[in-house]
């Protein structure tokens, strides 16, 4: 019989955010699992978005917008009668992500799909593939934003 102990929760910005959290929950319950939720501060976004110079106040808003996602996520499961521990890292996402999931001997890891058109798919790599590529547990991808 398939148990699972151990939820780890990717919480970021995109659409799909709440549907994550929901498919969590709800796994969640029926396993009787702890969950954890995980927000990943990656500098490398700011070179991304072609930040000539950042600015102290640039990194720490996105540091700042970072926790706040993390707090308003463990808020909406703690509405749905879930309760949760936060992990806030920083680095490479997917890297962080996969070392959080082996340290906490993870089960399972949730999380969305951001949907990006052909040209993008082609220049930017993909963080769902990248983390079931280095995940030492199975990974949850949510696709789309539909209630349970």
């Amino acid at each position: 019989m398939l148990m699972l102990e151990t939820i780890l929760v990717a919480v970021d910005a995109s659409d799909q955010k709440h549907a994550v959290l929901l498919h969590a929950a709800e796994i969640t319950r029926r396993f009787g699992a702890r969950l954890h939720l995980v927000s990943v501060y990656d500098l490398n976004q700011l070179w991304k978005a072609s930040v000539p110079e950042p600015v102290p106040e640039i990194f720490e808003s996105l540091e700042a917008e970072t926790r706040k996602l993390l707090e308003e996520a463990q808020q909406q499961l703690h509405f749905l009668g879930i309760g949760s521990k936060c992990h806030f890292l920083k680095g490479p996402v997917i890297e962080q992500i996969a070392l959080l999931a082996e340290r906490l001997d993870a089960d399972l890891v949730v999380m969305g799909h951001r949907y990006v058109s052909g040209l993008r798919r082609l220049l930017e790599s993909s963080a769902a593939k990248g983390l079931i590529d280095k995940s030492p547990c199975s990974v949850m991808i949510v696709r789309e934003n539909r209630p349970l």
